[in-house]
């Protein structure tokens, strides 16, 4: 907001003071602070949902009350704070085929009733946690406002269009949500029952239920899947986590340490470096706290803003100083061990980690550690933590191990493992993930180390490197109401069983000590486990973070019932102080004595693709970095947080630490804006791997420190750029056999930009990673479904249209009408939508009777004489040979033409796409096969979900941020990372530019390079963004030969 507290404050009292003497009352009405505190900037709807909570029922307040407990000294209520969330608008929060469903059901359809269920996956047991902070963020309190509606019509408008027949005004049902507004007043219509948060199940089993409680919303059940679906995410994590505990547990008793779990030091055993790691903030925000259910080492400060924010919790998790290869690298090879000393030196108490492989890790543990230091650290009132951050595993743990042991000794376990003393001990980081974590433990005790000398970090195995599919997530619709009749709902494709849903309504219950599913109504009302937690817009069970904790270790734990209203949650993790590892807090003190500036670099050092397309760093920027993104209340949340986070059971919190002096200078000095400066390649330019994309330096000599501060932050630049680039490495798979089996008209036609359409949204981690996915994923094609991504592409990148999709059905708007009646559901999509393209999933129980006998005989003349095209989607099957059965079932019922290659083509009223199992790997595969097979490409397109947004990592490209060049006592000094257990991670040196000649691309080093030739820009420096790139631009760089 422009005006500071103070002002806000005044101005409130001032208008207060005069309202009360014109109508001489001493009572307020929400009505009428409703119309103060729009007046004075802040937005209708969202005043009205927080007002909810401040009047707790009541018709109005006393004007006394609202003064000193809401408008109170010191920070800014939540509710009036926080930039808003342009996402979150839940008209459009859905898969925008999604829209047209209502369009679908049998008609006289009232009820539809639908469960979400883990049905399958690699872990047997299943951690239920995250759908509160879902409902809190998105449907509590009056979500649908006539605002939302015209911005969401006005999308779809453009979404729907199609270039020969318009818009269909009756695609968007505007009337039902109008209803909602006028009957409901904006809140949603449905209730949902959920097993309780933390509750641990054997998977295949319902976890949530929900249905519509208003017979006219019936179709809105099915409209908020795509958001709730999300919920796969932090379950997923949460538990593999739990997986992970279960393992580290089994090894301290193992190899004679079970004190360590009696005393709570498993929970610090597996700490959380995934922020970088993961696809957005939110993501950070939403799957650290899902690990921070089973663990209490974290540096992923969001995390713990979601768990004070949505579970109550002040105090989720704990982390300790540590350095980072910049702070270590900035002292120079020859100086390594002063930055070591210097470690010791500013943390005397404590826990303290320090990254050791910079150069020679093993120099490091015997001749600096092990030698030099050894009485520093022998005498500290603390543990030294060694953190080695290359090497092969599980050897580097071992190596380390074995020369810490030389240097510091060992003592034995009561089953013979040796221990380091308590003065040093080792950090894994590097490569960790469930399987890995197994595997060093084993080899550990095999070797004679007890499990206790070691503590693990992951970042992207923790939050990114598991999808949708880890866990077989899925959400069907399993009854309906129809004219009045229960109908039991069941999909049950013939081409894959194990997608057979459940049936009827369900009840989850415990039978001899162990939860069950109970299906078609059979089961007990009073049995069933589930709980409604949300109904007609209400949160009906507020639980705490800690109870969720309990259940996940203990069982059985009641659920807190909610006793006032809960307020609509504003977007609570925007503040800069708190956007990064948490380790980087301490990192001020790390530097070497003198340091005015840090520059650093950020580029793609290898990968799976040799070319990368470079997108996405003007959202970070325009989000989260320009203009006075620092504030007083900013800054004492941060340090609030901080006095926590960083607390010491024995020594209490070093103060230190948080550098509130320096945010205090960039306050005072730069007005709050961020005194840095960030050269980048332009967006969308296609270059190989291995290049500097972009640099940032520190443009105030005090704020040497900001400059890696950042990097956590601007490293998640690393999914929008990966998603662009595998994205367009599939469009160049397409074209190519577009070409070779005699298609090239569609290339050039631009029917190649919609042979890849975007289903990610409700497989990917969060909204805003499928916001910042999505687009990507439009840099290369024009077909989506995730209208996130819409919204993103528009309010960062001025592009009002950026994607465009079809009428289209799904599962539950086809087996809603029954097995035997499924052709009148075929039948009713024809009729509903008869001119342009549309799409039906064909795969619900028999596809080749779908093809034959429905689509290929008794609709076939209907198809023919449709203005337009229907496309068959089948959604389950082996590939490649689903696809070319389709085909073949459809082309014996129709008939086929050759291209001037001689493949098979479908006549232009029947196409096919196909959705189920596409990543970049079997859309080669299925388009070879049908080259082979005699048809030409352009009878397929294509749908992903999770492959195309969530299916990969910072590794897939090898995303890295180093420091390159400092200033120290006004001396420039080349910065290097040079381990000797991987050459491979050996960083770039000073200053560097990125040039290109005759085509060539080359990053030129140690400043050597030319800055008239340099294609890096600035284009941000000290809070302004000074370069504002369009979609449209950045689509053309992007363009494939």
């Amino acid at each position: 907001m422009a005006d500071t507290w103070d002002k806000m404050k005044e101005k409130v009292a001032a208008v207060l003071e005069e309202y009360m003497k014109k109508n001489n009352q001493q009572e307020l009405s929400k009505d009428m602070l409703t119309t103060l505190l729009t007046r004075l900037g802040l937005e209708e709807d969202t005043t009205k949902q927080c007002l909810d909570s401040v009047f707790d029922g009541a018709s109005t307040i006393p004007v006394a009350k609202f003064m000193t407990e809401v408008f109170r000294a010191g920070p800014m209520p939540g509710f009036l704070t926080g930039e808003p969330d342009i996402f979150n608008n839940i008209v459009m929060l859905t898969d925008s085929y999604k829209v047209t469903h209502h369009l679908q059901y049998p008609p006289g359809t009232t009820k539809i009733y639908s469960y979400f269920e883990s049905r399958g996956g690699r872990y047997e047991e299943v951690c239920f946690f995250g759908l509160q902070y879902f409902l809190k963020k998105y449907m509590v309190g009056p979500v649908v406002t006539s605002r939302k509606l015209d911005e969401a019509e006005a999308y779809f408008k453009v979404h729907f269009s199609n270039p020969v027949h318009g818009y269909d005004p009756s695609l968007f049902n505007r009337a039902s949500w109008e209803h909602i507004i006028k009957t409901h007043g904006g809140r949603l219509p449905v209730s949902i029952k959920a097993v309780p948060e933390g509750t641990v199940t054997p998977y295949k089993n319902v976890l949530f239920t929900m249905e519509n409680t208003d017979d006219a919303a019936y179709w809105l059940t099915n409209y908020l899947e795509s958001l709730l679906v999300q919920v796969w995410y932090p379950t997923t994590v949460c538990t593999q986590s739990r997986e992970q505990k279960k393992i580290i547990t089994r090894w301290l008793k193992e190899t004679g340490t079970p004190e360590v779990i009696d005393g709570g030091g498993h929970l610090f055993k597996l700490h959380d470096f995934g922020f970088r790691g993961v696809s957005s903030v939110e993501s950070a925000a939403i799957g650290g706290s899902a690990h921070l259910v089973n663990f209490s080492g974290t540096d992923t400060m969001a995390a713990l803003v979601c768990c004070k924010e949505y579970y109550s919790e002040p105090a989720a998790g704990f982390s300790i100083p540590a350095s980072e290869h910049s702070t270590m690298t900035s002292w120079g090879r020859e100086r390594e061990v002063d930055a070591m000393r210097n470690m010791l030196e500013q943390y005397p108490r404590g826990l303290m980690a320090c990254v050791s492989d910079s150069y020679d890790i093993y120099q490091a543990c015997e001749k600096y550690w092990g030698t030099e230091l050894k009485p520093l650290i022998e005498a500290r009132a603390g543990t030294v933590v060694v953190r080695p951050d290359s090497g092969k595993l599980p050897g580097i743990v071992l190596e380390v191990l074995e020369k810490l042991e030389g240097r510091f000794g060992s003592t034995k376990t009561p089953t013979g493992h040796k221990l380091l003393p308590p003065c040093i001990r080792v950090i894994q980081g590097d490569g960790i993930d469930i399987d890995s974590l197994e595997m060093i433990l084993n080899t550990m005790a095999e070797s004679g180390w007890a499990a206790d000398n070691l503590a693990f970090g992951s970042g992207g195995a923790l939050l990114q490197k598991l999808h949708r599919d880890t866990q077989k997530c899925a959400f069907k619709c399993s009854y309906a109401i129809v004219h009045g009749e229960g109908v039991d709902v069941v999909k049950d494709p013939i081409t894959d069983p194990g997608k057979k849903s459940k049936k009827g309504r369900l009840t989850l219950e415990k039978q001899d000590g162990r939860y069950v599913t109970v299906t078609e109504g059979k089961g007990a009302a009073g049995a069933d486990v589930l709980v409604e937690v949300f109904r007609d817009g209400k949160l009906l069970v507020d639980d705490t973070f800690e109870s969720v904790r309990a259940r996940a270790k203990e069982g059985e734990v009641p659920v807190r019932r909610v006793s006032k209203p809960v307020g609509h949650a504003k977007d609570h993790l925007n503040n800069i102080v708190l956007l990064t590892d948490s380790y980087k807090v301490t990192h001020h003190l790390q530097y070497p004595p003198g340091t005015t500036k840090v520059y650093s670099y950020f580029e793609c050092r290898g990968g799976a693709y040799e070319n990368v397309c470079f997108f996405g760093l003007q959202y970070f920027l325009k989000k989260y970095m320009v203009g006075q993104v620092v504030t007083p209340q900013k800054v004492d949340e941060a340090e609030e947080y901080f006095k926590i986070h960083f607390s010491n059971p024995v020594h209490g919190y070093d103060d230190r630490l948080f550098n509130r002096k320096a945010w205090t200078h960039i306050l005072e000095k730069h007005g709050g804006k961020l005194p840095v400066e960030i050269k980048a390649v332009p967006e969308g330019t296609v270059l190989p791997y291995k290049n500097v994309l972009f640099t940032m330096e520190n443009t105030d000599d005090e704020c040497f420190w900001l400059t890696n501060y950042l990097e956590t932050l601007l490293v998640q630049i690393w999914y929008p750029v990966t998603v662009c680039t595998q994205s367009r490495e599939q469009k160049k798979i397409i074209a190519k056999y577009l070409k070779e089996t005699g298609s090239e008209d569609i290339v050039t036609g631009g029917g190649l930009l919609f042979k890849l359409h975007d289903f990610g949204f409700r497989g990917v981690s969060s909204v805003e990673s499928a916001a910042m996915g999505g687009a990507a994923h439009l840099v290369n094609f024009l077909g989506t479904d995730t209208m996130a991504a819409m919204v993103f592409a528009k309010n960062y990148y001025g592009e009002a249209a950026a994607g465009f999709s079809i009428p289209a059905s799904e599962h539950s708007t086809m087996t809603s009408w029954g097995r035997e009646k499924e052709v009148d559901a075929m039948r009713n999509m024809l009729e509903k939508y008869p001119k342009g393209t549309v799409a039906c999933v064909s795969d619900s129980y028999d596809i080749f009777q779908a093809c034959e006998k429905y689509w290929g005989t008794e609709l076939k003349a209907t198809i023919e004489a449709r203005e337009g095209t229907l496309v068959v989607r089948p959604d389950s099957g082996e590939l490649p040979g689903i696809v070319l059965q389709v085909l073949e079932k459809l082309g014996s019922r129709f008939d086929c033409t050759t291209t001037s290659t001689g493949h098979k083509l479908l006549p232009p009223c029947i196409r096919v796409i196909q959705g189920d199992g596409i990543d970049i790997k079997s859309l080669g595969i299925i388009l070879e096969a049908m080259k082979a097979a005699g048809w030409a490409a352009d009878n397929l397109a294509f749908g992903s979900g999770g492959a195309l947004l969530q299916k990969l990592h910072r590794d897939t490209q090898k995303c890295a941020f180093k420091c390159s060049y400092a200033v120290c006592k006004g001396e420039g000094v080349d910065v290097v990372k040079d381990p000797v257990t991987d050459p491979g991670k050996k960083s770039k040196k000073g200053r560097l530019t990125l040039e290109c000649e005759n085509g060539e691309w080359k990053t030129v080093t140690e400043g050597k390079g030319d800055p008239t030739k340099d294609i890096l820009v600035t284009i941000f420096k000290d809070g302004e963004l000074l370069v504002d790139e369009k979609f449209a631009t950045i689509r053309k760089r992007a363009e494939i030969a």
